[in-house]
């Protein structure tokens, strides 16, 4: 298994593309493009180029906000950033989907019959979804229940503002809409690293009132009253992030008897109704579940991808040979205000291994082993022979 990186910011595409490909030899069995602010044209040219000069037999990418490279986050400007792979005794089958094509995918069986996969097969699933005219989460939920135990990881398009402006790239296909992918089988581990980047206040609580995604009570208490509680014992800094932003973590496993960073999926609290208390939160929410109050800053992100990846080192005896990055583009320089932050501590902790990836419109990842799309996270897709 051999993974290699090159990134570009250069405007002209010549000089794209001798830098992307300059001493390569091919064939690859993978390549992986993200192209920020290139026109549609251009991008043309590029990858183009790039598939003359390097033999590749599956191709995936898209457009986005901001690449990132092995050792470089490029934000609002031009760059485009390559990941090739090697990879002996794997499997990948490429798949296109647009909304009308999912909706028509209701039973398991239907699933089998458009990936030709079975769950036996144990399939890993990279996408890259559009964010305007495809529906993420009724598709991470239909592929759950045809394929329970398969990661799931990837980000939305995030170069447009409006539908039909993202491009979607798959061999030598374009699309303006719905979902493209790959599936892995065989001789590969993809270990998966979902940083919401949140800290917990306070303690747990029951939802003991609730209704699609509204919470009435939390420990048979109106919500509002609750989290007015937990902040009379915050700090001072903690009450002011809760005025820029308040989340629930919902709790993944309630078999644990403590729970820890990664226990939870992180949502948004939306809306506060101060007449009955409740709180409308962005993600649907049941009786009986186990939450807690989190907020979110730089500081916290910061020890939340350090923690996550010292258990990732921990708990594996090598490095990953290559990775995928799928950052918010509410995070980078936005929320750190450096450049190459978060690629950094990636580095620090696993490196040095080739990466790419982009800055997102979305980031889907596993949490407790089930798949979700998120916000303001890091999703990393990490790369291991499964036998050396």
């Amino acid at each position: 298994m051999e993974f290699l990186n090159r990134i570009s910011t250069a405007h002209n595409v010549e000089d794209i593309i001798k830098e992307l490909t300059l001493d390569i030899q091919g064939p690859y069995d993978l390549g992986i493009l993200f192209f920020s602010q290139y026109p549609y044209p251009r991008l043309q040219e590029i990858l183009k180029g790039i598939t003359q000069k390097i033999p590749i037999l599956n191709v995936l990418g898209c457009t986005c906000a901001g690449i990132i490279g092995s050792h470089e986050e490029v934000e609002e400007r031009r760059g485009v950033s390559l990941l090739l792979a090697r990879l002996p005794d794997v499997k990948i089958t490429p798949f296109s989907l647009n909304q009308s094509r999912l909706l028509e995918l209701e039973k398991e069986q239907d699933w089998y019959d458009f990936f030709n996969i079975f769950p036996n097969e144990n399939p890993v699933f990279l996408t890259l979804p559009d964010p305007f005219q495809f529906d993420t989460n009724r598709f991470l939920k239909k592929l759950k229940n045809a394929y329970p135990q398969s990661p799931v990881i990837g980000g939305l398009a995030s170069a447009a503002m409006q539908a039909s402006g993202n491009t979607l790239i798959l061999n030598d296909q374009l699309f303006h809409d719905g979902l493209i992918g790959l599936s892995l089988m065989g001789n590969v581990r993809v270990d998966t690293v979902v940083s919401q980047g949140c800290r917990p206040l306070g303690q747990t609580y029951i939802v003991t009132k609730a209704q699609d995604n509204i919470i009435y009570e939390l420990g048979g208490r109106p919500f509002l009253e609750t989290l007015r509680q937990v902040f009379t014992k915050a700090s001072d800094r903690d009450k002011l992030l809760a005025q820029e932003a308040i989340f629930v973590g919902i709790v993944m496993d309630e078999y644990k008897h403590e729970y820890k960073r990664g226990d939870f999926l992180i949502r948004m609290v939306l809306k506060i109704d101060p007449q009955t208390g409740a709180g409308l939160i962005g993600d649907h929410i049941k009786t009986g579940q186990t939450v807690q109050f989190h907020v979110r800053d730089a500081q916290s992100a910061t020890e939340d991808l350090n923690a996550l990846l010292t258990l990732q080192v921990n708990t594996n005896a090598s490095r990953p040979k290559g990775a995928l990055v799928f950052s918010c583009n509410g995070r980078g320089k936005h929320l750190f205000k450096e450049q190459n932050h978060d690629i950094r501590i990636i580095q620090t902790h696993l490196g040095p291994i080739p990466a790419a990836g982009f800055f997102c419109a979305g980031e889907i990842g596993p949490v407790v082993g089930q798949n979700f799309l998120h916000g303001f996270t890091d999703s990393l897709a990490l790369f291991y022979p499964r036998k050396d």
